[in-house]
């Protein structure tokens, strides 16, 4: 779901937007107080010197919250002049609002939290001077699903990532606040489960040379974007590649292929699957979205946008064929499978057709006649008994001459 600023903003009263504008432009900026067992985290995003060719290069150091709001704040009366000079104009030429942030200090704000009730959760969300509509859909993490919502200078994007632990099943978002020079990233975790372990791969991949396209919120929301396309590129290669190992195990011994292997690749791979759609649609959406936001600006950094859309994209393909390879397995199975029953059941066949014509003779010779001039003879029995062999014996002839007992 994209939605641009004027269609957003028109959905907000008034009454709910003019309390939260006075507080960014009139009051001062408090330290933001995490809850209990909340992890904030906050940086700064410097530029760097010039690389080997030139190239913009960018540093990431420990911050404060306060100072990020600062920043934001200074944005904002910035842009509300601007857009006053704008309106008091009188020729016709058009203009455009978006600024270049390029050379500005940036900002990060990272929060985790435990599951918490949405009380708890709206009044620390109001102490980052957010809008009430935004403040009710992030207090309730519970009811997120995969959306781009984009106001004037705000802009918030609900992505699906993988989670944490490899073997959990459960479907994890993160909510993404854009706004000129900052940019948050706010995510919940299990009680029993450690914050920290996601969010350092992020860091650490952040801090490598080159990874954040430009220094501003835009940048790095496409530099944390492109890491979590990667991790999901990931899984489905690992998934490929098991799914090549188990084609290779079906071929050598089928007999002792394990079916719950593949019952356990398809239902990781369905997870993933899902992941890399969702993926893909937000990114679309939010680079669709751009034009109604100042939250989000990429004209500095298309180039990183389209990389990461062509990513988005191919995880989508890969998943879908990494899908078919492990369908195709499946039916390779049944089909052996079924081959053993009509086998077994062959085999069922030719005893039952071989037995019958002995059972009429035993049901003939069995009856209570007193002439039975056979009986009377001299070596019947034996002579029965080998009539019946020598029976048996061409009506298995016949059906291997038939091709009902060949293997295949």
């Amino acid at each position: 779901l994209a939605m641009t600023g004027d269609r957003a903003a028109s959905e907000l009263s008034p009454q709910k937007l003019r309390p939260i504008q006075r507080s960014l432009s009139e009051e001062s900026i408090a330290t933001v107080a995490a809850l209990p067992g909340m992890i904030l985290r906050s940086h700064s995003i410097h530029v760097g010197a010039a690389g080997r060719h030139s190239e913009v290069t960018c540093s990431i150091r420990p911050s404060s919250t306060k100072a990020a709001l600062k920043a934001v704040q200074q944005e904002q009366r910035t842009w509300r002049r601007k857009h006053e000079q704008q309106n008091s104009r009188t020729d016709d030429i058009p203009t455009t609002l978006k600024s270049s942030f390029a050379m500005k200090e940036s900002y990060w704000i990272d929060i985790e939290t435990p599951p918490r009730s949405t009380e708890e959760l709206s009044d620390f969300l109001y102490q980052l001077r957010l809008p009430p509509f935004f403040v009710s859909i992030l207090s309730e993490p519970a009811t997120w699903t995969s959306e781009v919502v984009a106001l004037q200078f705000i802009s918030l994007a609900i992505f699906q990532i993988l989670p944490a632990d490899p073997e959990s099943d459960e479907i994890a978002h993160v909510a993404l606040l854009s706004m000129p020079r900052l940019l948050v990233t706010f995510s919940t975790f299990p009680k029993n489960e450690e914050a920290d372990g996601l969010y350092n791969l992020v860091h650490q991949y952040m801090k490598q040379r080159e990874r954040v396209p430009e220094p501003t919120s835009s940048g790095l929301l496409l530099a944390w974007l492109q890491f979590h396309v990667r991790r999901t590129a990931t899984a489905l290669r690992k998934l490929r590649a098991r799914a090549v190992e188990m084609d290779n195990e079906l071929d050598q011994d089928f007999q002792n292929f394990d079916f719950e292997d593949l019952v356990e690749a398809k239902d990781c791979l369905l997870n993933v699957l899902s992941v890399a759609e969702e993926q893909h649609g937000t990114i679309d959406a939010l680079s669709a979205a751009e034009k109604g936001s100042e939250g989000f600006n990429f004209s500095n950094c298309c180039a990183a946008l389209s990389v990461l859309e062509a990513h988005a994209s191919s995880n989508e393909r890969l998943s879908s064929r990494v899908d078919k390879h492990l369908n195709e397995l499946r039916e390779r199975i049944m089909a052996h499978r079924e081959d053993n029953i009509n086998q077994k059941m062959a085999l069922l066949t030719i005893l039952s057709a071989v037995f019958m014509p002995l059972t009429l003779l035993t049901g003939i010779w069995g009856m209570n006649f007193e002439s039975m001039p056979e009986l009377e003879m001299k070596g019947a029995y034996q002579k029965a008994l080998l009539g019946m062999l020598i029976l048996a014996l061409c009506m298995v002839y016949s059906f291997q001459r038939a091709g009902f007992t060949a293997h295949p």
